[in-house]
């Protein structure tokens, strides 16, 4: 039994050891033509994403713009676009009054599933 849990061990590390190698690049050389780079989001899926981004940080942008703080406070605050700002304040007044965003995934795992309070999802982000 414990020769096959080490070999199992064994072998786990050696493919893992494997993998990293072949995705390592030689040391020091930054010529291209080496690895494969993933290319950034296009359509939906690049919608999807500024909408989520803009949902997680157009209240704390907002917040900041109502406190009076300054464009470049905010865009380094928050690594946010300088056009962002604007799209911000746009889907915070689209957001249903008294609207709160729902809380991090696990929070709500440990009371249990609740009824939605209302309001629904957040409105999508202006294009």
């Amino acid at each position: 039994m414990k020769r096959t849990i080490g070999l199992v061990l064994a072998t786990g590390l050696a493919l893992l050891i494997a993998g990293c190698s072949t995705e390592s690049t030689s040391g020091g050389n930054s010529g291209g033509g080496g690895g494969a780079t993933a290319a950034p989001p296009t359509g939906a899926a690049a919608t999807t994403a500024r909408n989520f981004n803009l949902a997680v940080k157009c209240p704390g942008v907002h917040w900041e713009k109502k406190h009076g703080w300054s464009d470049q406070q905010i865009m380094q605050q928050e690594s946010v676009e300088a056009e962002d700002i604007p799209a911000c304040e746009q889907w915070v007044q689209a957001q249903p009054k008294g609207y709160v965003p729902p809380p991090p995934g696990g929070a709500m795992a440990a009371k249990g599933p609740t009824a939605p309070a209302g309001g629904g999802a957040p409105a999508p982000a202006p294009q």
